[in-house]
């Protein structure tokens, strides 16, 4: 399978940190071009149907959350002040998130009150024992953090 987009990811993680960046920079939201928007969403989706990657050997859970990322993405994405953050398979906003807070509960984000953060976690990670929250700093050093801050039209990769 050819791809213009994705030609260095080499496995489905890289391929959801590429997408991230990539609907960063050509959302139509955010200046970028709705064609080419296009284009990144439809190598997303082949690579779905990759063997290479394996997809179709994953759980019916990680197929659905391997795809919603993209729709979360595209629904987020257009909200001012915030800082969208991929921390292993979680996403994590901050910033200006007052404002958007029913929206994000909507999409499906959950407010982590002692991080002031909210998250999106794949179903899988759904965690119910009542432990001590970890520090949003040790998460990233533990699972690796690629942050995107959108200031003022301009996007910088940190």
């Amino acid at each position: 399978m050819k791809t213009n987009y994705f030609s260095n990811c080499h496995s489905l993680e890289d391929v959801k940190r590429s997408y991230k960046e990539l609907a960063m920079k050509h959302h139509p939201d955010k200046g970028g071009n709705t064609a080419t928007m296009q284009e990144i969403n439809n190598e997303y989706e082949n690579i779905c149907k990759n063997p290479r990657f394996d997809f179709a050997k994953q759980s019916q859970q990680k197929q659905h959350d391997f795809i919603i990322y993209p729709e979360i993405i595209n629904q987020v994405i257009s909200l001012d002040g915030i800082i969208i953050e991929m921390i292993g398979d979680w996403l994590w906003l901050s910033g200006n998130t007052y404002p958007h807070r029913a929206r994000l509960k909507e999409i499906g984000f959950f407010f982590a009150p002692k991080k002031v953060m909210w998250y999106y976690r794949p179903e899988e990670y759904k965690f119910h024992k009542k432990s001590k929250p970890t520090d949003i700093e040790l998460i990233r050093i533990k699972y690796g953090s690629d942050t995107i801050n959108q200031q003022k039209e301009k996007f910088v990769l940190q």
